[in-house]
């Protein structure tokens, strides 16, 4: 991806924020749901999909309409890895071109796909035709087969979307990943049915400590929890386990700014604001 893009898309990380919305961790698949469905249309400016919600960009789709050779006018939608090197997108590779998968709900998704670290044409559209042998001109409930790096270990995860036939317009409907690393996933497994978000938001409590502290204070049977602070540049700046119903985040070591609180548990998340002023 070219300096110019990657600027384009930092850019519109406030809109592409609009992918990252109510999640549910249930068993190993954590899943998150586009609500409401995220519609784009070619205006040559990168989304950014963030597959596990940790405030970094795993993968960049990119639509436009734009005239070629000063005759022909062409509709194109791609995705590329974005940031961490080990992202890549399930493809295939015929005349030496990068096309990637729209997999139906089921097919599995693991270290037997082909596995390509650039970027992939879904959709191509030439003066209202589709000369070529893209898998995304006007399908519905489609899957992006994703894996990606975090951590130093891979993980694999799925995307589903719609894309026009005229090949510029897509929209995101909803993604999850297998959060064992190495596991596979199917397309469309959403796991067990959870808690959702507003269910868990009414059990964990946020507690202002006179020690320059939030106490964060579970009420109810929720497990695996985890506390990600997370500055608003999208640095990771701590994180912990909950243990025994609670945790306390420490905000004597940080810097003055607004910072978010991402608890996370097996049934559902909920993000909190905090305000540091020193």
């Amino acid at each position: 991806m070219n300096k110019e893009l990657q600027n384009k898309m930092m850019k519109y990380s406030a809109a592409a924020a609009a992918l990252v919305t109510a999640s549910g961790a249930t068993a190993q698949v954590v899943y998150t749901d586009v609500d409401p469905d995220f519609t784009h249309a070619g205006d040559e400016i990168a989304v950014g999909l963030d597959l596990n919600n940790d405030a970094t960009f795993d993968f960049a789709i990119y639509s436009a309409d734009s005239i070629f050779g000063g005759a022909n006018r062409v509709r194109t939608t791609w995705v590329a890895p974005y940031g961490t090197a080990g992202n890549a997108i399930a493809g295939e590779t015929p005349s030496g071109y990068n096309y990637a998968l729209a997999l139906n709900a089921t097919d599995m998704i693991d270290n037997t796909l082909n596995w390509i670290a650039a970027s992939n044409t879904m959709a191509y559209n030439v003066d209202s035709a589709n000369p070529y042998s893209e898998n995304w001109n006007g399908v519905t409930d489609k899957y992006l087969a994703l894996q990606f790096n975090f951590g130093g270990s891979t993980y694999y995860g799925w995307a589903r979307l719609d894309v026009d036939a005229i090949g510029d317009i897509w929209t995101m409907k909803d993604y999850a990943y297998e959060s064992t690393a190495g596991t596979g996933i199917a397309a469309g497994d959403m796991g067990a049915a959870g808690l959702d978000d507003a269910a868990v938001e009414e059990l964990v409590h946020f507690v202002n400590q006179p020690n320059n502290s939030v106490l964060v204070k579970v009420n109810g049977d929720l497990t695996n929890g985890m506390v990600t602070v997370i500055a608003t540049s999208g640095q990771t700046v701590s994180t912990g386990a909950v243990n025994n119903g609670s945790y306390i985040v420490d905000m004597n070591s940080l810097s003055s700014g607004v910072y978010m609180i991402n608890v996370t548990f097996a049934e559902g998340s909920v993000t909190k604001k905090m305000m540091v002023t020193k």
